[in-house]
C-alpha cells in the first residue's frame, strides 16, 4: 500500500516538473493577434548533454582552461557536472521557464594556474537565477540582459 502511494506521488511530481512548449498568439503592430506568429518557451530538456565553455563575463577563457572547461546537464536528475578548466565541479540545477538556478557547487581542490577562471565561474553560477537562451548549438547564460557565460556543443 505504501509503495503504491509512493510511486503515485513520484509519478505526479515527475509529470508536474515537465516543461512543455507553449504557444500564444502574438499581437501585430495594430494590437491584433497574428494567426501565424507564436512564442515558444525553451524546452529545458534541450539543455541536456555537454557544453563547452567559450566565454566568461565577456572574455574568452585562457588557453589552458579553454580546452577543458565544460558543463554537462543531466535533465533526468537535474544534476550538473563538468570542469572549470582545472578542477571538476558537480552540483544541481533547476529550470523555471527561461530561468536557471544552480545549487551549491562542489569542486575538487587541485592547484590551478593563477589565471584560471574557476573562481569567476563559480561566482557566476552561484550568484542568482540566470536566464538562458538556446540557439542551435549555442547556449548563453545571462544576468539580466548581460551575457555572463557562452557555451557551445
Amino acid at each position: 500500500m505504501f509503495r503504491a502511494s509512493f510511486y503515485a506521488a513520484l509519478a505526479t511530481l515527475a509529470l508536474a516538473s515537465c516543461t512543455a512548449k507553449t504557444t500564444e498568439p502574438m499581437a501585430d503592430a495594430t494590437g491584433n493577434p497574428a494567426a501565424s506568429a507564436t512564442t515558444t518557451t525553451p524546452d529545458a530538456a534541450a539543455l541536456a548533454g555537454e557544453w563547452r565553455i567559450l566565454t566568461l563575463n565577456g572574455a574568452a577563457l585562457p588557453a589552458e582552461a579553454a580546452t577543458e572547461a565544460s558543463i554537462s546537464f543531466d535533465a533526468a536528475t537535474n544534476k550538473v557536472a563538468g570542469t572549470t578548466g582545472c578542477n571538476r565541479l558537480m552540483g544541481t540545477y533547476a529550470v523555471s521557464g527561461t530561468g536557471i538556478t544552480f545549487g551549491p557547487m562542489a569542486t575538487t581542490r587541485m592547484a590551478c594556474p593563477p589565471n584560471n577562471p574557476e573562481a569567476s565561474l563559480l561566482t557566476v553560477l552561484g550568484s542568482q537565477t540566470l536566464t538562458y537562451q538556446l540557439s542551435g548549438n549555442a547556449l548563453t547564460l545571462l544576468e539580466g540582459t548581460t551575457p555572463v557565460v557562452t557555451l557551445s556543443r
